[in-house]
C-alpha cells in the first residue's frame, strides 16, 4: 500500500509499505479520504533543513550532541544523528474510510462500517490504517466520507469553541480564517453567536463571505479594534478565538484590545505569547488555551488502552467532539465542501503537498483519495524489496522484529559490522514504514507487519526481538514454536510466569534464547570479573544508576507495557551483579525515596554471602555519569565508571580507560551468532532472564510490604 512520510530534514516521501497489523483495541480501516492540514503539516515539512541550522535554533540539541559524542565517539554520534534526520515519520491525522477488521476488545464497530478516524500516527495518509477505537466514530448516513475526513480538524475547532464557553447572542471574534478558523466560525454561528472574522488574506475572507459571514475585517487595512468596537456598540467582543498560525504575538494582544472587560481569549493556533500586560490586566481578560481535540488527548490510557471518562464528569471527550462535529455536518450547520481547494489521489501526494505548502492563501483544504474498498489479505502484510534476492550461504539468516529507535541506533550498525556472520532476511514492525526503512538499510528482502507469517519462512534461522516489553513473551514463544533461535532484548518477560512460559517453550523446542544483558560483555566488565575470580570471600557491590527522569506517560512507566523502571531497566543491573559475583540471589529488600518508583535502593543477598546494592535514581544531573560500579573484595577495590574506565586497587590486572563507552552490545550479538553457528556455548540464556525478572519482582513486593522478600517464594 502507499503511505506518505516526512523525514527529519522535512523531505516528503511516498512509499510502498505493508499494511499495519491489527492490535487488540484497534480497528483496521481502509481509507477513502484523508485531509492534509495546510497549517500543522506544512509546518512539519518546512521545519526541516540542515542539522546545523536546527542546532542553532535549539541550543539544547548542541549540548545533547556534545554529550553523545563524549559517550559514543564522533563516528557513532554522527550515525545516530543522521539516522534521526533520515528516519521517516508518518503524516496525517484526519481521515475517513471503511472498517476492514475489528480487534479484540472492540465493541460497537463492525466490518463495513463507515468511520472517521483521528490521531497523529494513526489516521495517517495511507491506504490502510490501524486506529485505537477511542479515536474512531461512525459516520452518519447522509455524510460522504469526503466530508467526514474533516472530523479531526473539526474536533479541534469544536474544542476551541467549548473552551470559549459562548452563550446565545454573544459576539465572538475569530482571528485567522484558515481551515480551523472557518470551521470555528461556523460552529459559533450554529451556537447562536454573532461572528466577526479577521484575517490578513482577502481571499480567505471571501471564502468566509461565501459561507454567509458578513462581518469581515482585513487586519492589514482595517482598523480592526475600532471596527470591532463599532460592531458591538462600543462594548467590545464577548470573546475572541485565535486560530491564526504565526510566531508573532500580535494576534493575541489584538484580541485583548477587541474584547470587552472580563472577556475571554482562547488560543487555538500556534502563535506567539509575549503578552502586553496592560490591556490584559486592565480588562481582567480570561486567557485560555485549547488543547487539540479535547479531553483524552495525550492520555495513553484513553487513546491507546481504550479507557474513557464518565460522561457525568467529562461531558465532551475528544471522541464525543468528533461525533458532535459529524452531527453538525449531518444537520448542514457546518459545510466543508466549500473548503476543499483541491483533491488528489495518494499517488499524487507529492503534487498535493506542493500545493498545500506553496504559501497560497487561497488554498485551504486539500483532500487525498484512495483506491476503492477492498478486503485486505495476509499477503498485504508482507512486502518484498524488488531489487533484493535471497542469500543462501552459511551465514545466520536473521529476522529483526521491532525496528524502533534502539534497534536503529544499536542493532542495525552492529548487524552491518557482523555481515560476515549474519544476513538479515526479514524485518517486522508494527509500522510498515519503519520496517521498510530498516529493511532497505540492511538489504533485507522481506518487510512485514505480521511476525506469524514470516516465522514460517524456512530460510530464517534466528529472530532478534527489540519490541516493547509487553510483546516479548508472546513473540519469544511464537519464535520457539517455529524452531527459531532467539535473541530478545531485556526484560525476557514482565513477570516470572511469562519468563517460565518462555523457558518451557525454549526447552521443548531445543532452541537457543539469548537475553540482551549486554553489560556482561563489555571488555571492562570481563576484566573486572577475571580480577575477582580468585577472591573466594564474600564481596560487596554498589551499582549506582543516575537514570534521569522520564516524561509522564512514557511507555516504560506503564506497568502493562514497559513494566515500570525496575522491571524494564532494573533487570539489567540485577543480572550484572549476579553474573559478576557468579552467584544466585536469595533475598531482596528495597526502599524508595519518598513515593517515587524512579528513586530506589535495593539490597540483594547472594548465596555465596555477597551483597549487592543497587541505587537507581532520577534525582541527579544528566551531566553526571550514568552508571558506576564499585566492588569491594579481598582487600581490593574495582571500579567501572560509565563503562569507559576500569580502576583496580590491590586487585590483579590493569586499570584502563577507553575513548568511548563500551557496554558490550556488539560482542553480545557476536556471541549469539557464534552460538547459533555452533562455534560457542551460549552463556546468557532464558534462565538468566527469569532470575533477573524475579529479582525485580521481589524488589517491587519489598517496596510494597516494607519487608525482606525471599526469592524462594517465586520459584
Amino acid at each position: 500500500m502507499k503511505q506518505v512520510f516526512v523525514d527529519g530534514k522535512g523531505n516528503l516521501h511516498v512509499k510502498d509499505v505493508p499494511v499495519p497489523s491489527l492490535m487488540p483495541g484497534h480497528i483496521l480501516v481502509q481509507n477513502s479520504n484523508s485531509l492534509i492540514s495546510t497549517g500543522t503539516e506544512a509546518m512539519a515539512l518546512s521545519g526541516g533543513g540542515s542539522l546545523v541550522g536546527s542546532a542553532f535554533r535549539r541550543p539544547e540539541l548542541v549540548r545533547r550532541a556534545f554529550k553523545l559524542v563524549s559517550e559514543k565517539g564522533i563516528k557513532n554520534a554522527v550515525g545516530i544523528v543522521r539516522d534521526a534526520s533520515e528516519s521517516w515519520y508518518p503524516l496525517g491525522y484526519s481521515s475517513a474510510g471503511i472498517v476492514l477488521e475489528v480487534g479484540d476488545g472492540v465493541k460497537c464497530f463492525s466490518v463495513g462500517d463507515r468511520v472517521a478516524c483521528a490521531g497523529a500516527g494513526y489516521a495517517n495518509h495511507a491506504a490502510t490504517i490501524s486506529v485505537p477505537h477511542n479515536l474512531v466514530v461512525k459516520v452518519p448516513d447522509n455524510i460522504s466520507l469526503r466530508e467526514a475526513c474533516f472530523s479531526t480538524i473539526g474536533a479541534i475547532a469544536m474544542q476551541g469553541v467549548r473552551r470559549t464557553d459562548p452563550t446565545l447572542g454573544e459576539t465572538v471574534v475569530v482571528i485567522g480564517t484558515g481551515l480551523i478558523g472557518l470551521l470555528t466560525a461556523q460552529i459559533l454561528r450554529a451556537n447562536g453567536c454573532a461572528v466577526i472574522c479577521v484575517d490578513l488574506s482577502h481571499a480567505r475572507l471571501e471564502v468566509a463571505r461565501n459561507l454567509g459571514f458578513e462581518n469581515l475585517l482585513l487586519s492589514d487595512t482595517d482598523n480592526v479594534t475600532q471596527s470591532v468596537l463599532d460592531l458591538t456598540e462600543g462594548a467590545g467582543a464577548d470573546a475572541a478565538i485565535v486560530t491564526a498560525a504565526t510566531k508573532s504575538s500580535k494576534p493575541v494582544n489584538d484580541a485583548f484590545r477587541m474584547c470587552r472587560e472580563r472577556g475571554r481569549v482562547v488560543v487555538v493556533g500556534a502563535v506567539g505569547l509575549e503578552l502586553e500586560r496592560e490591556e490584559y490586566y486592565r480588562k481582567e481578560i480570561d486567557l485560555r488555551i485549547s488543547r487539540s481535540y479535547g479531553p483524552g488527548r495525550y492520555d495513553s490510557d484513553y487513546e491507546q488502552k481504550g479507557l474513557t471518562y464518565p460522561l457525568g464528569y467529562v461531558r465532551w471527550t475528544e471522541t464525543r467532539n468528533l461525533g458532535a462535529f459529524l452531527d453538525l455536518l449531518a444537520l448542514s450547520n457546518v459545510k466543508v465542501n466549500q473548503l476543499i481547494s483541491a483533491e488528489y489521489s495518494i499517488d499524487q501526494a507529492m503534487l498535493a503537498y506542493e500545493e498545500a505548502t506553496g504559501n497560497d492563501t487561497e488554498v485551504i483544504g486539500i483532500v487525498l483519495t484512495y483506491p476503492e474498498y477492498q478486503q485486505t489479505t495476509d499477503s498485504d502484510k508482507i512486502w518484498r524489496l524488488p531489487s533484493v534476492i535471497d542469500v543462501r550461504d552459511d551465514r545466520v539468516k536473521l529476522m529483526l522484529v521491532g525496528p524502533g529507535h534502539f534497534a536503529r541506533a544499536v542493532h542495525l550498525p552492529n548487524l552491518k559490522l557482523l555481515s560476515n556472520k549474519v544476513v538479515v532476511q526479514a524485518v517486522v514492525g508494527g509500522s510498515g514504514g519503519s520496517a521498510r526503512q530498516a529493511a532497505e538499510k540492511l538489504g533485507a528482502p522481506i518487510v512485514s507487519t505480521d511476525i506469524s507469517d514470516v516465522l514460517l519462512n524456512e530460510d530464517i534461522d534466528a529472530v532478534l526481538i527489540s519490541t516493547r516489553h509487553n510483546l516479548h513473551s508472546q513473540q519469544c514463544i511464537a519464535a520457539a514454536v517455529a524452531g527459531k533461535h532467539i535473541f530478545v532484548e531485556k526484560p525476557l518477560g514482565l513477570t516470572g510466569d511469562e519468563c517460565l512460559e518462555i523457558l518451557r517453550a525454549v526447552e521443548q523446542s531445543q532452541v537457543l534464547c539469548a537475553i540482551g544483558f549486554n553489560r556482561r560483555f563489555s571488555s571492562l566488565s570481563m576484566s573486572l570479573r577475571d580480577s575477582l575470580s580468585n577472591v573466594m570471600s564474600p564481596k560487596q557491590i554498589i551499582y549506582r544508576v543516575n537514570a534521569g527522569g522520564l516524561p509522564q506517560g512514557h511507555w516504560l512507566l506503564d506497568p502493562e507495557i514497559g513494566g515500570g523502571r525496575l522491571i524494564g531497566e532494573g533487570c539489567h543491573f540485577f543480572d550484572f551483579m549476579s553474573w559478576l559475583l557468579d552467584s544466585d540471589a536469595v533475598s531482596v529488600i528495597a526502599q524508595s525515596a519518598g513515593d517515587s518508583s524512579d528513586d530506589i535502593s535495593v539490597v540483594v543477598k547472594y548465596n555465596n554471602g555477597s551483597i549487592g546494592t543497587l541505587i537507581y535514581t532520577a534525582l541527579g544531573s544528566a551531566e553526571f555519569s550514568k552508571e558506576r560500579i564499585e566492588v569491594f573484595a579481598g582487600g581490593g577495590v574495582g571500579v567501572i565508571d560509565d563503562f569507559r574506565s576500569l580502576s583496580l586497587y590491590r586487585l590483579p590486572g590493569k586499570s584502563r580507560k577507553l575513548r568511548v563507552s563500551d557496554k558490550g552490545h556488539l560482542p553480545l550479538l557476536d556471541h549469539f551468532l557464534r552460538a547459533v553457528r555452533g562455534e560457542q556455548s551460549l552463556t546468557v540464556n532464558a534462565l538468566d532472564g527469569l532470575n533477573a525478572t524475579l529479582c525485580a519482582q521481589a524488589a517491587i513486593e519489598s517496596l510494597s510490604s516494607a519487608k525482606r522478600v525471599s526469592l524462594k517464594s517465586y520459584i
